[in-house]
């Protein structure tokens, strides 16, 4: 070994070798900041009586943070590991979808509806893949309407098919392109145009193009595809309501809002995607363009906090 590189280049190697460790061991989170976040979450917990949280923070230079705070339910802690519902946070999922199959050439986001669904009462045919997902399409919300919980809780195992739950969208507040009003209306149809151009459903589409790639393996879209994992118990007004089958609450929430991940997840899929470099260019200029009254760009916000 030292005839053939000699020893001033083995010395070169172990100097870049013992660079590499203390980077690697620079990389430890901070834990002063640990500490506070920590606190900060125990903090959260008790002032608005929440049963349990998870929370998972990257800090550049440190890497991630992961804390918990309370329980899950009985003595069971909030574990890391465990999924939670993510809301509307399956709206940018499902923008993302769109704008991969833009990418491709199967659509494109100033399609007009009436190139992919037939005509719907109350909607107009015109409206854009754009408009829909930054909420400027002026159409009103599907579940908005009158009985629309009763609904949902009369029978909690019924599963709703996207073609119901269009039939309950109620007159358009504003004509398309006129004024922002958030609306889940938009992101429904959007799952709808991106299953009809596709072939395919917005769960095995979120997976392929996101989930997969990524190694997103606690991150699923429910009703269609189950965990693999460990669900954090929900609660409701003190109540653990855990033994009450979710599949018509997430079914009617469809792709505006049936998906369940972890924090951790989360933090990974947020800096992948902002960074830039899973989306094309045009494709992230889109994403973060941001209109009207919410700032909003396609299934995400911009809003200020502390001057920043």
């Amino acid at each position: 070994c030292f005839k053939k590189y000699g020893m001033k280049n083995l010395l070169k190697v172990f100097l870049i070798g013992l660079a590499c460790i203390n980077f690697l061991e620079a990389q430890v989170f901070n834990p002063i900041l640990a500490t506070q976040l920590q606190t900060k979450i125990d903090s959260l917990k008790n002032a608005y009586r929440i049963k349990g949280i998870p929370a998972s923070v990257y800090f550049p230079g440190e890497g991630n943070w992961n804390g918990t705070s309370g329980v899950s339910f009985a003595s069971v802690p909030i574990d890391p590991d465990m999924e939670f519902g993510i809301g509307s946070n399956t709206k940018l999922f499902t923008a993302v979808v769109l704008l991969k199959l833009a990418e491709q050439g199967i659509l494109s986001v100033d399609d007009s509806l009436h190139r992919w669904l037939p005509n719907y009462k109350n909607i107009d045919p015109d409206i854009t893949i754009r408009q829909l997902l930054n909420h400027t399409s002026g159409l009103a919300d599907y579940n908005s309407i009158r009985g629309y919980p009763d609904s949902i809780l009369s029978n909690p195992n019924r599963v709703f098919a996207t073609e119901e739950l269009i039939q309950w969208v109620g007159p358009a507040l504003a004509l398309p392109g006129t004024s922002w009003n958030y609306c889940n209306t938009n992101y429904l149809l959007a799952g709808m145009v991106a299953e009809k151009a596709s072939g395919m459903n917005i769960a095995q589409l979120i997976r392929s193009f996101i989930l997969t790639p990524l190694n997103l393996e606690h991150t699923f879209f429910d009703v269609l595809e189950s965990s693999s994992g460990t669900l954090a118990n929900p609660w409701q007004n003190g109540i653990d309501i855990s033994a009450v089958p979710r599949t018509s609450l997430n079914s009617a929430a469809y792709s505006a809002g049936a998906m369940y991940s972890t924090a951790s997840e989360m933090v990974s899929w947020y800096r992948k995607l902002m960074n830039g470099q899973f989306l094309k260019p045009q494709s992230f200029k889109e994403l973060t363009t941001f209109v009207g009254t919410g700032n909003y760009g396609f299934g995400i916000s911009r809003d200020v906090l502390n001057g920043r």
